[in-house]
């Protein structure tokens, strides 16, 4: 049968049915002279392109059983390009890379913030969050996890090591829990919380991967080791905001039953805002956990919604016409696009178009539902 050719003379896609006009798959069609023979093909449901892969069945179409089904067989019926199709599969995003940066200070030994369990710590409650949420389902396999905590054991009270506690990798979850410090254990130390920031963002400028970057920074209130407020939360806004502007590192910052008193809410709201994941709570930019439960709760929604916002899809094997190849997001299809700032499709993100990046509307749904089908095709002609 004639054949949509893909690289190095690989047959990627037959055409069913031959000059007999005997289907020789499902669907009864010859290339170049598309439905004009009788033929006994039939198409089955699926998407609306009729169209099988080698040795396949085919995925959508209307029931036929003569010659005529093969009109619209092979073609895109959903552009009416006259495509053909090669390839097609679900995908899910590309892992995102969370890291956590964990106040221990000494004030997270403190109890009494848990009216249901007083005699737990902000760090116990903190301990018993983390290993819900990167265990709960299996998470750490599909998303990289991190640790930093500060200040550092053996860096006095207001230094902080340059290197992770837990380096960035997947199925990395109970390592994790093992390197930082245990529920039961006794922190201590300062707050600094900008030598802090500034250590983890350059890890994560450097960290190389094809995943959306997001850090975590849960905290029990203000920045400390400095005697300027006001410059204190200056400093840490320019370092979060380069990394989200210049960087793509997007901040998600959780507050501990922070105090009411003091710079404390305004330093969480200013670096929510500039992290670029606020709450859109006026008042509350920061993800506010005054208990055990809703501390679980905003970690949950946190490393979901990173999830979520991970627009990139790896493609393997990469298609053979890439200007040719769609994604079908809840029921949308969106093509390849110039400028992914302004327009709703998708872009590649190297020469050898092994991942795509989603923009615009295509990027929102699917951050609401995170499963895409790519299609690739090719055309006839």
């Amino acid at each position: 049968p004639a054949a949509c050719v893909g690289g190095d003379g690989e047959e990627r896609f037959d055409y069913a049915g031959d000059e007999s006009g005997e289907g020789t798959d499902e669907v009864g069609e010859e290339q170049g002279d598309q439905g004009e023979d009788q033929g006994d093909g039939e198409s089955t449901a699926g998407v609306g392109d009729g169209l099988v892969p080698p040795g396949g069945e085919a995925t959508d179409g209307s029931d036929a059983t003569d010659g005529d089904a093969g009109m619209d067989a092979g073609m895109d019926e959903t552009e009416g390009s006259g495509a053909c199709l090669e390839f097609s599969d679900n995908l899910a995003p590309v892992p995102p890379s969370v890291l956590f940066l964990l106040d221990r200070s000494g004030s997270m030994m403190e109890t009494g913030f848990d009216a249901d369990d007083p005699d737990k710590s902000r760090w116990q409650s903190l301990h018993e969050a983390v290993q819900e949420v990167v265990l709960a389902g299996d998470m750490d396999a599909y998303v990289e996890f991190g640790a930093k905590t500060f200040s550092s054991k053996g860096w006095g009270a207001c230094g902080v090591s340059p290197t992770l506690d837990v380096p960035m990798d997947l199925d990395n979850g109970e390592l994790l829990l093992q390197v930082i410090p245990g529920a039961d254990t006794v922190v201590n130390g300062g707050t600094p919380t900008n030598l802090a920031l500034e250590t983890t963002m350059t890890y994560m400028e450097s960290y190389e991967t094809d995943s959306d970057k997001f850090v975590i920074l849960i905290t029990d209130g203000r920045i400390g080791c400095t005697n300027d407020d006001a410059q204190a939360i200056a400093d840490a806004v320019a370092v979060i905001d380069e990394a989200l502007t210049v960087h793509e590192i997007t901040t998600y910052v959780v507050g501990i039953a922070p105090s009411v008193f003091g710079p404390n809410i305004d330093q969480l709201n200013a670096m929510a805002v500039a992290g670029g994941a606020p709450t859109g709570i006026p008042g509350q930019e920061y993800y506010l956990a005054n208990d055990a439960d809703m501390l679980a709760a905003a970690l949950e929604q946190v490393v979901q919604d990173s999830y979520g916002k991970s627009c990139l899809l790896d493609l393997d094997p990469a298609p053979n016409f890439p200007d040719y190849t769609k994604v079908l997001i809840d029921n949308t299809y969106y093509e390849l696009v110039q400028d992914c700032d302004v327009e709703d499709g998708f872009i590649y993100t190297n020469p050898e178009f092994t991942q795509i990046k989603l923009c615009g509307a295509a990027c929102v749904s699917f951050s609401d539902t995170p499963v895409a089908e790519v299609k690739y095709y090719c055309d006839p002609g």
